[in-house]
């Protein structure tokens, strides 16, 4: 994971647009392979539902050591203070202070919900698009402990277009191997999970006369943006030999922002909430012990 936070560290080096999200990556992929990371966060509760729409944290019980989380938090919101983004002046003040309180961003940025979002940056009197910045990136170290404790839905049971681990839409498509099987992933947790060709992972639209993608000539196999015509949906695709790592998916997705581009002015879109109202309850372990 190193050589991929290596390059995320170059990337902030060369591209000044790209260059808060490339450093928060970097930050959070640190965080979430450093040694002991394994105790950032742990599962309590009841064994997850496997009716293949239940996402496995849905219902549970999250246990965040809030040292760790209070470190990163931090350290995030003085990245983004640091990154010359107006907006952002005011985040490291607002946690400090204690307006921004730790775990409300932890949880706000676990559930994804837009209205929360909102209401945790007006409440401090810090833009809430950059609240939800910092909160749902810092959120990956501890869903990605959550993950890695729970382990990932079995692949027979998991048919649904969001992540079977923490309900995220896929952030890009991998056309694997010779066989070009299609597996989804998740930004979030890193999980992924295999799913059907000409499927709409987000409507789940079949018909593949309204499903199309968009590719430069002569590179439609190794890449290319896979659209809905019925919800307007899209998802970067990508030839590979195998399963990238949680960091590959990361880089990949923030150095083909090109792709995005080309999808957004045809106004195709990513879903701006989670694909199932995903409930977990985040708690302190100092409360647990």
């Amino acid at each position: 994971m190193s050589a991929i936070v290596d390059k995320l560290e170059q990337l902030a080096e060369q591209d000044a647009v790209l260059a808060p999200l490339a450093r928060l990556y970097a930050l959070v992929l640190r965080s979430a392979t450093a040694p002991g990371s394994q105790l950032l966060a742990s599962v309590l509760d009841p064994q997850p539902v496997t009716d293949g729409v239940t996402p496995a944290l849905h219902g549970r019980t999250l246990v965040v050591d809030v040292g760790q989380a209070t470190h990163l938090v931090t350290e995030a919101a003085e990245l983004l203070a640091r990154s010359g983004i107006a907006a952002g002046e005011g985040l490291a003040p607002a946690v400090r202070s204690g307006r921004l309180a730790v775990l409300d961003l932890v949880r706000a940025g676990i559930a994804a919900t837009p209205e929360r979002l909102e209401e945790l940056g007006e409440r401090a009197g810090v833009s809430p698009g950059v609240v939800a910045t910092l909160a749902q990136t810092v959120a990956i170290p501890f869903l990605v402990a959550a993950a890695r404790a729970i382990g990932g839905q079995p692949a027979s049971t998991w048919h649904t277009g969001y992540c079977p681990i923490c309900a995220a839409w896929p952030v890009l498509a991998e056309f694997r191997g010779l066989e070009r099987d299609r597996w989804l992933r998740c930004a979030r947790c890193g999980a992924g999970w295999r799913f059907p060709h000409q499927h709409c992972p987000f409507c789940a639209n079949s018909d593949h006369r309204t499903l199309r993608y968009l590719a430069e000539e002569g590179k439609q196999d190794a890449q290319r943006v896979e659209v809905c015509e019925i919800c307007r949906g899209y998802v970067k695709t990508f030839a590979t030999l195998g399963a990238w790592s949680h960091g590959e998916v990361l880089l990949q997705d923030l150095t083909t922002i090109e792709l995005d581009l080309v999808a957004a002015e045809r106004d195709y879109q990513r879903p701006g909430s989670l694909g199932f109202p995903l409930a977990v309850t985040v708690v302190a372990r100092e409360l647990v012990a």
